[in-house]
């Protein structure tokens, strides 16, 4: 007699398709936890094939009765099977992650080799873990416009100065030809504000300043914003035994990769977007959603690539904002260790640990007094760290005589630092 080995979470074992039912709600749950499941009729819960009588219309009756009793589409896959000593038995698999997937009206998974009942926590979590959410949403706004995506898109040659086919080969609609919340937060009309907010000391008890981008597409917040990371990516100089070496605060791939991630996977149906909050000693990017449902923590800290929202991390890949290969995780893991990810059912927390203490911290115990032009010439620079004096002077609409010996002020104060050549480099503000 053949044995097939043991149930599994993707096998299950019936003896005959007298228990149709019983199989199906298994296949069901096994689609919901792994979106793969096989069923065997014919064999027993010990593995043993004990064949099954096949008639001609067993595969017909099979496929008619999952279509009445599951509330999700399931193509599954029959097949009939001949052990070694002639007894026939039947096999039906299927696979998908168009989750959740109900057995009359009750959603199901699979637990080890058992099928439960799947509380409404974690129903919640199913959702919003599964599946790529914002392509079927619907915006609150159709009169949106794309010139701030065309043009990121024609930078990569990516529409050759055409934007014929953009809203369908960019996921921009839902299935019904709306614009939905993919579309929204890509379109020049983007609602979604992405924040950094400094802290003076480790906790949320002082806000010392606050970052916001807001107004365009979200690939140009993206890119802005980590603009401004850079700019408070402070250098310090350690001397010893002969030797100096150059620390930055923070490894720039590791918050670069860690800030993406979050934008990529956030929970943008609840139009909370992630953020940055940095503190003395340390930086938190916060996301909202759980990481991919069906994504065990090993996978997760191993690489393993499920995007939530995977069309959005496809326009990310192709506009060169990220490479859709599964190292971001790992290169945060490899610099800062599984310890800086704190993963919960409501989102995830990255904490990048400081080199050192933030230089505003070393030098808080100092009072420096500004007037308003010098402190409107220092908001100007951290939102925007690669104006020119001439840009600083237009957008405070002071002379660009004053804002030159504003500048050398600010910097004998150690409150500005030029990071890079005249022409290239950028304004550092430390706060």
């Amino acid at each position: 007699m053949d044995n097939l080995g043991l149930e599994n979470e993707t096998l299950e074992f019936i003896e005959s398709t007298a228990e149709l039912e019983k199989g199906i709600l298994s296949l069901t749950s096994m689609l919901n936890k792994n979106g793969y499941g096989e069923v065997f009729f014919g064999v027993r819960g010990n593995g043993d094939v004990i064949g099954q009588d096949i008639g001609e219309t067993t595969f017909k009756d099979i496929c008619q009765m999952m279509g009445c009793l599951v509330d999700s589409h399931i193509n599954p896959i029959l097949e009939e099977r001949t052990s070694s000593d002639g007894k026939s038995f039947i096999s039906v698999r299927s696979q998908g992650g168009n989750r959740p997937y109900a057995f009359r009206n009750i959603v199901y998974i699979r637990d080890g080799r058992e099928d439960r009942k799947v509380s409404m926590s974690e129903l919640r979590r199913m959702f919003m873990g599964s599946g790529d959410n914002l392509v079927n949403s619907t915006s609150n706004n159709q009169d949106l416009t794309f010139e701030g995506l065309v043009k990121i898109l024609d930078e990569y040659d990516i529409l050759h100065g055409k934007d014929e086919g953009l809203s369908r080969g960019f996921d921009l609609v839902n299935p019904e030809g709306m614009y939905n919340i993919q579309g929204q937060i890509l379109s020049d009309q983007n609602p979604v504000v992405l924040t950094v907010v400094l802290f003076s000391g480790i906790d949320r008890t002082v806000m010392s300043h606050r970052a916001e981008f807001s107004g365009h597409c979200l690939l140009t917040l993206v890119r802005r914003s980590l603009e401004y990371l850079e700019t408070i990516n402070e250098t310090s100089v350690k001397v010893g035994s002969g030797l100096r070496k150059e620390e930055k605060l923070f490894n720039r791939d590791s918050v670069r990769e860690a800030w993406i991630n979050a934008c990529v996977h956030n929970c943008w149906l609840y139009s909370i977007p992630p953020a940055v909050h940095v503190f003395d000693d340390r930086m938190e990017i916060l996301s909202f959603g759980p990481k991919p449902y069906r994504l065990s923590d090993e996978c997760f800290f191993t690489g393993m690539s499920e995007p939530v929202n995977g069309s959005l991390m496809e326009v990310f890949a192709r506009t060169g904002l990220s490479e859709h290969t599964g190292h971001g995780v790992p290169t945060v893991v490899g610099q800062y260790g599984r310890g800086c990810y704190s993963l919960t059912n409501t989102g995830v927390v990255v904490t990048i640990p400081f080199s050192n203490m933030r230089a505003s911290a070393r030098i808080r115990g100092y009072t420096v007094v500004l007037n308003d032009s010098e402190n409107a010439i220092l908001d100007v620079l951290r939102v925007h760290p690669r104006y020119t004096l001439v840009d600083v002077a237009k957008d405070t609409c002071l002379s660009r005589s004053y804002v030159g010996k504003a500048m050398m002020k600010l910097k004998d104060l150690g409150l500005v630092e030029r990071i890079g050549s005249n022409k290239t480099g950028l304004w550092k503000v430390l706060e």
